[in-house]
């Protein structure tokens, strides 16, 4: 979300802003989502395969920063900054998997197989940074429509230690991990404002990118990001403003294997299928513009 630069003589609250500062506090949950498809075949007789999952994390509210640089009436510069922080557990009770089958009337043997329970205990981390030139391309007295580009920064980590409570064939074990990507991005920009009176403002803002244009990770995919803001200016320098914003990274990636199956009638099985991935943060605003 950036701070308005309509430029309106009518409006005299926003004549003298060419710096534009809002400091705001952003309550968002996370939402990640993992889901693979596949087809097995051994030559003769193929298999679907599907499976998904997620992990969601309650909100906590964050610091959230913004900065507008009005150089002309149409031209600006734009940066946001948002920092995500969320200690987290997730509990898994334990199962028991049967083999079953792979293919249709070939039954693969072997005794049911115990899952044992498992206990993680992680902090999920986000931050993101971009940096946007716009232009108007609308420019009245109450409406202004802005077109730019710039770069986005993304650090995206997880870190945490797993215990297991073992089986009569397992024995307990304890792991930690960290996985971090971070990498800048060439990225699309576009903001929509609206003035319905002097002192009140609504903006709508959205930026995209695809991560092939940049270093962030390797998988195919994209990330989008959109957010709404209504502002009331006190003073000719000081506003409140309220919000809503929203990004999303969604990555896929194929994959491909092989291996042995116990049955031999059966043989070697080969399997390809897409492994996706989505990561949502979403969630209120709220805090104080400061323009001069």
């Amino acid at each position: 979300m950036s701070c308005l630069a309509v430029t309106a003589q009518a409006q005299d609250f926003s004549d003298d802003a060419r710096f534009e500062i809002r400091l705001s506090a952003f309550n968002p949950e996370a939402n990640i989502r993992l889901a693979g498809t596949g087809v097995a075949t051994d030559g003769e007789q193929t298999e679907d395969l599907a499976a998904s999952g997620g992990i969601d994390s309650d909100g906590r509210w964050r610091p959230r920063g913004e900065f507008a640089f009005n150089m002309t009436p149409r031209q600006s510069l734009r940066l946001n900054y948002y920092d995500y922080r969320r200690n987290q557990s997730w509990n898994f009770d334990g199962d028991w998997i049967d083999p079953g089958n792979i293919f249709d009337e070939v039954e693969i043997p072997g005794e049911p197989v115990e899952i044992p329970a498992v206990d993680i205990d992680g902090r999920l981390s986000f931050e993101l940074a971009s940096l946007n030139y716009e232009f108007a391309v609308v420019d009245t007295p109450r409406f202004q429509w802005g077109l730019g580009a710039g770069v986005t920064h993304a650090v995206l980590e997880a870190r945490g230690t797993g215990t297991s409570t073992g089986t009569g064939e397992i024995d307990p074990q304890w792991e930690s991990f960290r996985w971090k990507k971070d990498g800048t991005s060439p990225n699309l920009h576009t903001r929509v404002s609206w003035a319905p009176t002097e002192r009140l403002r609504v903006e709508a803002q959205a930026q995209y990118l695809d991560t092939r244009w940049g270093d962030f990770v390797d998988e195919r995919g994209h990330f989008e990001r959109g957010g709404l803001i209504v502002e009331y200016l006190v003073t000719e320098r000081l506003g409140i403003h309220v919000g809503y914003d929203w990004f999303r990274l969604k990555l896929s990636d194929d994959y491909r294997g092989s291996f042995e199956a116990p049955a031999e009638s059966v043989g070697n099985v080969d399997v390809t299928g897409k492994l996706t991935g989505q990561f949502k943060v979403h969630g209120p605003m709220a805090g104080v513009t400061f323009r001069f």
